[in-house]
């Protein structure tokens, strides 16, 4: 979606061009005269993009708060957000009678459900007619289990019956979504789902990479001589996966920031992993999930069990949309512990190898030199 703001400013400096009379003199009545179209050009493309901008806002506001649909909402848009409503209705239906098949207080997240179906449906032709049963259960497992019942004569007999368990991991959901209805999804369509469902459920955008973990135990922003020492000997001689990591312990206990990595000694997890590996003369991507990809890509993905030194291990502690859904890097040090810029404990740590279960990937690009 455009910046509306950015538009506008580009737009208020095309239209300030065109009346300003010292300007037009400045640099001649015939440049001016030859250039004024195309500034109206992108006076009028600049407007229709904020517009667009902001029918997807509102549709998405309407789409899931109800409302009145005004009369400047193009003809196209209303019925897309009428036929979105009728489809969150018949969804919410589905949803109810799927949570009563649900035990242990175990419910649907209604917002994201509707989140992903806006996401992959809404502009294609009538979301409606989706078959809302196979999309719920996208969502869920159904197990047999048995209890004991009374009886029309009083006794006490086992019965077999379905309960539904909520998945709780979303890159199931997506790939139940691509098998059990046809729909492939792409990283855009979950970083898109995921951005809905932040606005709709909390009024915020979506978290980026870092935010918001929980907190890690078994870390320290600081470390002996005699066990930097003990680390350094450990590390196998002449390998460049040694060198990142004595890199990256330079910047022990420098504050984690995303929106100040690079100045001065801010830095994030992925910011940590590039620098280190650039001061080497590798050029990994900027960001978690993209330094993953690259991996992937590049066939340079390893087993936890063959990690060395300066090995790159990916996390994935929420969904976000991005590949894989990764949402943390660090830097292997060896002997099961990791260094990496930590944005719970607002700094770069060196600590124990954590959450084993939320990690999804191990890299190692340092074979590129």
């Amino acid at each position: 979606m455009s910046d509306p703001t950015t538009i506008g400013l580009i737009a208020k400096a095309a239209i300030s061009a065109l009346s300003d009379e010292r300007l037009r003199k400045g640099i001649g009545w015939t440049i001016s005269a030859i250039m004024s179209p195309f500034i109206l050009i992108i006076v009028i493309i600049c407007g229709l993009l904020s517009g667009t901008a902001n029918h997807n806002n509102t549709a998405i506001q309407l789409s899931f708060h109800g409302g009145a649909i005004s009369e400047n909402i193009p003809e196209e848009y209303r019925g897309q957000i009428e036929d979105m409503r009728n489809s969150f209705t018949m969804l919410e239906e589905r949803i109810e009678e799927v949570n009563g098949q649900m035990e242990d207080g175990d419910s649907l997240d209604s917002i994201m459900v509707k989140a992903i179906f806006y996401s992959l449906y809404f502009a294609s032709d009538q979301p409606s007619g989706v078959d809302q049963g196979k999309y719920i259960d996208c969502f869920v497992t159904y197990e047999e289990r048995t209890r004991t019942i009374i009886d029309a004569d009083g006794n006490e007999v086992e019965e077999t019956y379905l309960v539904a368990v909520p998945i709780d991991t979303l890159p199931e959901v997506y790939t139940n979504i691509e098998t059990i209805m046809g729909k492939a999804t792409t990283y855009e369509d979950m970083a898109n789902a995921n951005e809905i469902y932040y606005r709709i459920k909390y009024g915020v955008p979506a978290p980026s990479e870092g935010d918001g973990f929980e907190e890690w135990g078994d870390w320290t922003h600081s470390i002996t001589p005699e066990e930097l020492e003990q680390l350094y000997h450990d590390l196998p001689e002449g390998e460049n996966g040694s060198e990142i990591v004595k890199l990256a312990m330079t910047r022990l206990g420098d504050p984690y920031s995303q929106e100040r990595r690079g100045q001065g000694n801010y830095t994030d997890c992925s910011y940590l992993t590039m620098w280190s590996y650039r001061q080497i003369g590798i050029i990994i991507p900027g960001t978690a999930a993209e330094q993953g990809r690259f991996c992937v890509n590049n066939n340079l993905t390893v087993s936890k069990e063959d990690l060395v030194p300066g090995d790159l291990v990916f996390w994935s502690h929420k969904p976000n949309g991005r590949f894989m859904n990764i949402t943390h890097v660090g830097v292997y040090a060896g002997n099961g512990k990791v260094i990496d810029a930590a944005y719970s404990k607002g700094q770069v740590v060196y600590r124990d190898l954590f959450d084993s279960n939320k990690q999804v990937l191990y890299g190692r690009p340092h074979i590129l030199k």
